[in-house]
């Protein structure tokens, strides 16, 4: 019989060495303490068995995502602003958006979010793209030019003044990139507006005060925090309301989400921030009792703008809001297009939705993004103050064009 036979069964190899000599059993000391030594340390340094489950667990989740995302990546490509990624656009190039913004009508701001990375600088709408001047014709026929164009002789252009992204939840989840833009022939309005709102809120009775068209630098500091911060007595959204109620300004709000999203999701925060601007709720507020007069139609009225056949606006495709000068609101969304021919960039019309002539429901959204406690993006309304304060610094009269 061998000296020794590695067997598993300690029974078997008891009676073995039962059976052995001294020397034979004394060469089993070696291997066996050796055997019995390296099981006691892999016991003594092994992690737990439920932590080796959850290392292993751990490292299956990870490759699942990591195979997810590089799937979902390659059958939901991204749509921006422009044609799909190629490796001279901005977003694979960073120097190539020097070269776009030289020799193209289009010139990009970055938003901030990899999703939509650009908004255009400037946009060109119909002169009067409310929904008052808009053709009596069916709703389907009411389009717009994609929206970032060459000027027509009947269009407008619109300047972005600032932007941001809308975030919900503590987990601060992206929805949509939003842009205020502010028609270039109204942007001395704007200016004058903001001063003379400004000087107003201050006034307190001094006519002279009231009618100055220009801030020294420490009234300059002091709007810049009104408006950023609210003020006393909500003094920035007076502000706000004064300027888009008096000044004539036309302006657009263009969002673009950055996940499909339902328009019924949409439409009722744009409704409560009317309710809570409004002071129907009876928490301050913007409009005094006799001038909530009729608000609830007029709510209920824009609640059926989007209340259509269509359901919401996917990602990466475009809502625009227009405000016009006498406050009437227009709404247009992006067209669908077949998946082959967005793939080679082909971009929906601007279908119109609707509109409604309340200036008050306009006015009431805008203030939701612009002033007051828990705005929409508050990136957005940083933005726009830094915008709005560039404009407004400038001597009267001496307003240039550019603004981002």
């Amino acid at each position: 019989m061998p000296p020794y036979l590695p067997t598993p069964l300690p029974g078997l190899r008891a009676a073995r060495c039962c059976r052995m000599g001294p020397a034979a059993r004394r060469s089993l000391q070696g291997p066996i303490a050796v055997r019995a030594f390296h099981s006691a340390y892999r016991k003594q340094n092994s992690p737990p068995r439920q932590y080796r489950w959850l290392v292993i667990a751990s490292v299956g989740i990870g490759s699942s995502l990591l195979f997810y995302n590089s799937q979902s990546s390659r059958r939901n490509p991204i749509h921006l602003d422009a044609p799909p990624p190629s490796p001279s656009s901005p977003s694979n190039n960073p120097s190539a958006l020097t070269q776009i913004t030289k020799d193209s009508t289009e010139d990009l701001v970055p938003t901030g979010t990899s999703t939509i990375p650009f908004f255009p600088r400037t946009i060109h709408l119909p002169s009067s793209p409310t929904s008052d001047a808009a053709p009596q014709t069916s709703t389907a026929t009411r389009t717009l030019p994609y929206g970032t164009g060459p000027a027509t002789s009947t269009s407008e252009e619109y300047q972005l003044l600032g932007l941001g992204i809308r975030k919900v939840s503590f987990l601060r989840i992206q929805v949509y990139v939003v842009g205020l833009y502010v028609a270039k022939s109204d942007l001395p309005k704007l200016q004058e507006g903001m001063v003379r709102a400004f000087f107003t809120s201050s006034a307190q009775g001094d006519s002279t005060l009231s009618s100055a068209t220009t801030l020294v630098d420490d009234e300059k500091t002091q709007l810049r925090k009104v408006l950023v911060e609210g003020g006393k007595d909500g003094r920035g959204e007076k502000i706000w309301d004064e300027v888009l109620k008096g000044s004539g300004v036309k302006s657009v709000l263009r969002i673009v989400p950055t996940r499909s999203t339902d328009f019924s999701h949409m439409r009722e925060g744009w409704v409560r921030s009317v309710q809570a601007r409004s002071g129907a709720q009876g928490k301050g507020g913007v409009l005094v009792e006799k001038d909530r007069v009729g608000l609830e139609e007029s709510v209920a009225e824009f609640k059926g703008i989007f209340g259509g056949g269509r359901k919401g606006v996917g990602k990466g495709k475009v809502l625009m809001m227009s405000r016009g000068a006498d406050g009437g609101l227009g709404v247009w969304v992006e067209d669908e297009v077949l998946e082959q021919a967005e793939k080679k960039g082909v971009r929906g019309e601007m279908k119109y939705l609707g509109g409604m002539k309340d200036e008050r429901i306009s006015r009431l959204v805008w203030l939701g993004y612009l002033a007051g406690d828990n705005v929409a993006s508050e990136e957005a309304r940083q933005n726009v103050v830094e915008g709005v304060m560039d404009i407004v610094e400038r001597p009267i009269g001496t307003l240039e064009t550019q603004v981002v």
